[in-house]
């Protein structure tokens, strides 16, 4: 029995022709449709929002004159900031709270109806106690805005924002109490 090769098979002109031609046409109109989607209409996601909200991280308030020494507590100030392109009646609440310890703690809510155009800003002071031997205290709070902007069509909608921030404030007494 004799081996012999296999004998190669050939591919019609034709055949070639149309893999030449559809391969060319690929390399032309592939980057055409890539460019495509780029100068489409402007995308509306979260970006397209009249009005934006900030926390800041929370730190502790610097004493003066009229504060009083607290013993196992510390003032610790809370900011935000409400920004809106255009002058519009924004609704927030800010809620703040202390972590960690025995349990999570509700420190206090603020919120209500404002105008805001342009930049806005709010501070909180609150008091915040902590246990004995604890050298520092964690806190938290979240801002959310609901407002009231035109969508893409030009109808009237309710758009939301919201934005949290935390921070580790150290305790000056945070020793032994006896």
């Amino acid at each position: 029995m004799a081996i012999t090769s296999p004998t190669p098979q050939r591919h019609p002109l034709a055949a070639k022709l149309a893999l030449v031609s559809t391969v060319s046409l690929g390399l032309l109109a592939g980057p055409v449709a890539l460019a495509g989607p780029a100068s489409a209409a402007p995308e509306h996601g979260k970006d397209d929002k009249n009005c934006h909200v900030t926390a800041y991280k929370p730190y502790k308030a610097e004493r003066d004159g009229k504060d009083r020494d607290y013993g196992k507590s510390v003032k610790v100030v809370f900011k935000f900031k409400i920004h809106c392109d255009k002058g519009t009646r924004v609704y927030f609440d800010h809620k703040m709270f202390k972590h960690g310890g025995r349990d999570d703690k509700d420190l206090g809510r603020d919120h209500g109806w404002v105008w805001v155009h342009g930049n806005k800003y709010f501070d909180s002071k609150e008091k915040v106690s902590f246990d004995r031997g604890d050298k520092d205290v964690k806190v938290s709070h979240t801002v959310k805005i609901q407002f009231k902007d035109k969508d893409r069509h030009g109808h009237w909608t309710w758009k939301s924002d919201s934005d949290r921030a935390h921070a580790t404030i150290k305790v000056e007494k945070g020793r032994d109490y006896r």
